[in-house]
């Protein structure tokens, strides 16, 4: 693509990477009727294909998107890389499309100045439904001349000779391995597009992101939980469902700040109906007094976390499905009730701090695998949420919280972390409550600035530096707590640790111990939050936080 402006780059890109994807889905295609594992190969790679055909729809076809610009130019750098990749994967099948595809013989921008000099699609995006299972033996010719045939690996009984062909071409095992790296391409894209299009100015108004969650293609890609969360930030006020659970009573055994188990049950229902397992956690307003009452401050807060939580339970962004809230004026303080995940047994939750605290007994030790997955998966909620426009403000590894398997119990899902404790997340815009609390277990994961009594907003690099410690501490696999304890033995009687000194310690063993235990990429993440610095800019902030901490969140890094 040498010579090409990016955008134009992007376009031509997908262009040739789509049609090279319809044929090969075409090809498949035919053996629908055939062995359980075939039709699950063509099945998965018609979810990636549709993908990309709603990636032509919403992002190629959306004029403005493909202008560059000082902030666009790096999305789309990153967005061609994918592509590329992409395209390259694709290089055998192109060869195999050349020969027989008629819509790559007429489209392909490698083939035609026309189309690679065009940011418009000249072919549908729609994928038909083909009839081929009666096609015969085919002989390849490439420039003309007889490159490879076929016709030798066909069974005598011509009722299988197209079966027979394809799969000379897409054997199992080679189309299989295919299909994963095709896969692991596509969700990069999947994650970065919805982070490209949340920066967008066009999606800065309330109809354009109604727009987005109302559109087939903007779902399909991933981003409609992002418009939603978007769109609670621009007109907060927009949403007025009443979350207040009536006639509900609530049973919990214990009384803690943390999330924990219990019962649901409705005083208007009949006497005889079971009782409903639930997840709690208390949000206070006061202290003990039967006659606080939150302040219009306090109020609206309650509102702005359960809508955050109401819109973000329902998709994949690693939040509990909010149930609503139960107003406890006897105790000044909000229950903010959840369910169980689906599948999930109704059984006490634990936290990665729990799994990890050496103090308690017994030390749980993820693998290796299953440490990189957690980091991931934490790692890129907080990316969707601070894109979204919203802060957590209270990240530790209390807060990332694990099930255990209802088809298992003795399991526990470690493929499915969880974020709980969102203290009065917010919108970043709106106006930061300057009250503090000095407890030392907070304390570890907050930032030098927000120690004590805050003197500066909390600002997304806050969550950024508490992320960067719970990622710390999964690739040690010790908590932070341990590590300080461990630093003030060595102090003299009487000496405590300031903020400044702990953050700089955390940094030091960051990058003494993180490259031996987790590589030298995910220290390079881990540094990066740690010594995240302030930036009105969200968009580059944003780009830098993908590029540097995301991506190398990555267990193929270590390779």
């Amino acid at each position: 693509m040498e010579g090409l402006g990016l955008g134009l780059a992007v376009v031509t890109t997908f262009k040739e990477l789509y049609l090279i994807s319809k044929f090969i889905h075409r090809v498949i295609v035919s053996v629908r009727n055939s062995k359980a594992e075939r039709q699950e190969r063509e099945q998965e790679f018609y979810l990636e294909l549709l993908y990309l055909q709603s990636f032509g729809h919403l992002i190629i076809t959306n004029d403005g998107i493909m202008k560059e610009g000082p902030l666009n130019t790096q999305w789309l750098q990153e967005v061609y890389s994918i592509l590329e990749r992409l395209r390259l994967q694709c290089g055998d099948y192109a060869k195999l499309a050349l020969a027989q595809d008629v819509d790559y013989q007429t489209y392909s921008p490698y083939l035609h100045n026309s189309t690679a000099t065009s940011k418009l699609i000249e072919f549908p995006l729609e994928i038909p439904v083909e009839d081929i299972s009666n096609a015969g033996p085919l002989n390849f010719h490439l420039n003309g001349r007889k490159k490879f045939g076929f016709a030798w690996l066909m069974p005598s009984r011509s009722t299988t000779n197209w079966e027979s062909w394809k799969w000379a071409l897409f054997e199992r095992r080679r189309f299989e391995r295919f299909l994963q790296e095709f896969r692991k391409w596509t969700s990069k894209i999947k994650e970065l597009v919805p982070l490209m299009l949340a920066l967008h100015p066009r999606y800065d108004s309330s109809a354009a992101l109604e727009s987005l969650i109302s559109n087939e293609h903007s779902n399909r890609l991933g981003m409609a939980p992002h418009a939603r969360l978007r769109k609670l930030t621009i007109e907060p006020a927009v949403d007025q469902t009443n979350f207040f659970l009536e006639n509900a009573s609530l049973d919990a055994h214990l009384d803690r700040e943390c999330l924990i188990m219990a019962t649901l049950s409705s005083t208007s229902s009949p006497s005889g109906e079971k009782p409903e397992p639930v997840l709690v956690e208390y949000k206070k307003y006061g202290e003990d007094n039967a006659d606080a009452r939150p302040d219009t401050v306090t109020a609206d807060r309650v509102q702005q976390l359960a809508s955050l939580l109401s819109s973000a339970g329902k998709d994949d962004l690693r939040t509990l499905n909010f149930r609503g809230i139960i107003d406890q004026p006897q105790q000044s303080r909000y229950a903010f009730i959840f369910n169980f995940p689906i599948k999930a047994a109704d059984l006490e939750p634990i936290s990665l701090y729990a799994l990890m605290d050496s103090t308690a007994g017994s030390i749980s030790r993820l693998t290796l695998p299953q440490r990189f997955r957690v980091a991931q998966d934490v790692t890129r909620a907080i990316s969707a949420f601070h894109v979204d426009g919203w802060v957590h403000k209270s990240i530790r590894s209390q807060s990332i919280i694990f099930f255990q398997d209802k088809a298992a119990p003795s399991s526990r899902l470690y493929a499915d972390p969880f974020l709980v404790d969102f203290e009065f997340a917010r919108p970043q815009t709106a106006e930061t409550q300057y009250t503090f609390d000095n407890i030392l277990e907070k304390n570890l994961y907050r930032h030098p600035d927000r120690q004590g009594p805050p003197t500066v907003s909390f600002r997304k690099m806050h969550d950024i530096y508490s992320l960067g410690v719970v990622l710390l501490e999964i690739g040690l696999w010790q908590t932070a707590m341990s590590i300080h304890q461990n630093a003030t033995r060595k102090l003299k009687a009487g000496v405590t640790m300031n903020p400044r000194a702990m953050q700089n310690l955390y940094l030091e063993i960051a990058k003494r111990r993180l490259p031996h235990h987790m590589g030298p990429a995910y220290r390079d993440a881990v540094v990066k939050c740690l010594s995240c610095e302030a930036t009105d800019d969200d968009s580059r902030l944003a780009i830098i936080f993908y590029e540097e901490v995301v991506q190398n969140i990555d267990p193929t890094k270590l390779q």
